[in-house]
């Protein structure tokens, strides 16, 4: 089977299963209806508090914090789904070729998920702006464009994280327990740890929401740039773990 064949056949799962398209409603209303929640409700008087030092992308995207255990879902079912629900024999039969059976997950994932996250990213900035008064910011506004791109390509990157870790550990229920309890509690946790802080932030998440936020903070030992560079080699080393777990071994 071609890879073209393959993406199409990968696009037709995907699209026909209802938890996978649930769970990326699920990302677009939490990040949405959150980051919007947490502006209404403090956002005019955090700015007045913080003057000059106010990030208003970080409160902005506040959501990115808990809509990124739905992506991390959506990565899971979509990889990790196969060998749980025991269709992974059937899709290598049908794609022989495990490189193009991967290359074709990854791409229907990662468009997916990018195309989500950019509707996300642009409604929340839209709807949170509203609740700022002479505060309000737009895309116009010095370095709002790029921590808006960043904030689609922080939660596509790190679903490419996760659908790598789904192929690796090969089971749904495994995945799911380490990869969200990880990125919601662990990670943010071990930033706050003090001999750990410097290095909490190269992890995957940490890196990624340091390229949403328009100011630095002292525990920041890079600009937004490399943390989606970051981000990205993060991605990359699963990608690859992936393919070689695949090659290796046995559906």
């Amino acid at each position: 089977m071609t890879l073209t064949a393959a993406i199409r056949a990968e696009w037709i799962k995907v699209t026909t299963v209802w938890s996978t398209r649930l769970t990326l409603a699920a990302f677009l209303l939490t990040v949405t209806v959150v980051s919007t929640g947490a502006v209404a409700a403090i956002g005019v008087a955090q700015a007045q508090q913080d003057g000059a030092s106010f990030d208003p992308a970080t409160l902005a995207f506040y959501g990115l914090n808990f809509g990124h255990v739905a992506v991390i879902v959506f990565a899971v079912l979509l990889t990790g789904g196969e060998y749980t629900r025991r269709t992974i024999h059937a899709s290598l039969a049908a794609v022989p070729r495990r490189g193009v059976f991967l290359a074709a997950k990854l791409a229907v994932g990662t468009g997916l998920v990018l195309i989500t996250a950019a509707l996300t990213a642009a409604a929340t900035l839209v709807t949170t702006q509203r609740f700022m008064g002479r505060y309000a910011v737009s895309l116009a506004t010095p370095g709002m464009l790029r921590a808006t791109v960043a904030a689609a390509l922080y939660p596509t990157l790190l679903a490419v994280v996760c659908m790598g870790v789904g192929v690796m550990l090969r089971d749904q229920t495994a995945a799911l327990s380490l990869l969200v309890p990880f990125f919601f509690l662990v990670s943010p946790v071990l930033e706050l740890v003090p001999g750990l802080r410097r290095a909490a932030v190269f992890l995957p998440d940490r890196a990624g929401q340091v390229a949403v936020r328009l100011h630095s903070r002292p525990i920041d030992v890079f600009g937004p740039v490399v943390g989606l560079v970051i981000l990205a080699t993060w991605a990359a080393a699963a990608v690859l773990g992936a393919w070689l777990v695949l090659r290796r071994r046995d559906a």
